[in-house]
């Protein structure tokens, strides 16, 4: 795991990087049940002033900002983003470093699902080879039907994300804004597609 510490009008202390570095090696874990073993962590900081009301007309305190990209070099790609802001700059590094370890758990569950849908899918064509042989049907090819299972209802920039980090080519999903039922592709170009149904998400 490379780290890269990025300072804005700020200096990192040895004790802020070990303290990152600590919380870091936790995830080596993770990233390994993931799939994920080469990876790039970037971890910038910088200040600003308090902009609270509380503060108005007095000395407002410095506010330190903490965002954390970990740069994912599978052939799936994709980033895990994630930034906090604290008056304390340990508090704000714990609390981004928190959120991370929350996304790459999330990481880690899609990918052992990924990859159990697709053991499923192996046994399955494994069995049809192996199978006894049949008089072959000229009514077409086998259809196999399968269920549609949509989690929760989404942002179409949120479904774009779920695209790139699962590496399918499709993703049907409902938009939070509209109700209804759409699907995020692949293009051929790379860049990515939305079609719309025009059908109501259950």
């Amino acid at each position: 795991m490379n780290v890269e510490f990025i300072g804005k009008a700020v200096e990192w202390t040895d004790a802020m990087k070990s303290f990152v570095e600590g919380k870091l090696e936790r995830f080596s874990r993770l990233l390994k049940e993931a799939e994920e073993d080469q990876v790039e962590v970037v971890v910038t900081l910088s200040t600003s002033k308090a902009k609270h009301k509380d503060y108005a007309g007095e000395s407002r305190p410095t506010v330190f900002r903490v965002d954390l990209d970990i740069y994912l070099k599978t052939s799936g790609g994709g980033v895990i983003h994630a930034w906090e802001e604290d008056v304390d700059v340990f508090s704000a590094l714990d609390k981004v470093l928190d959120e991370v370890e929350r996304q790459l758990i999330k990481l880690k569950q899609r990918r052992l699902e990924q990859r159990r849908i697709g053991h499923k899918i192996k046994e399955e064509l494994i069995s049809s080879i192996t199978a006894p042989s049949r008089e072959v049907e000229r009514e077409g090819p086998t259809i196999i039907e399968e269920e549609l299972v949509i989690d929760k209802p989404m942002s179409v920039e949120d479904a774009i994300f779920e695209l790139q980090e699962s590496g399918v080519f499709f993703l049907p999903f409902v938009d939070a804004k509209t109700g209804e039922l759409k699907i995020a592709y692949r293009k051929r170009s790379g860049s990515f597609g939305i079609i719309n149904t025009k059908c109501k998400g259950a």
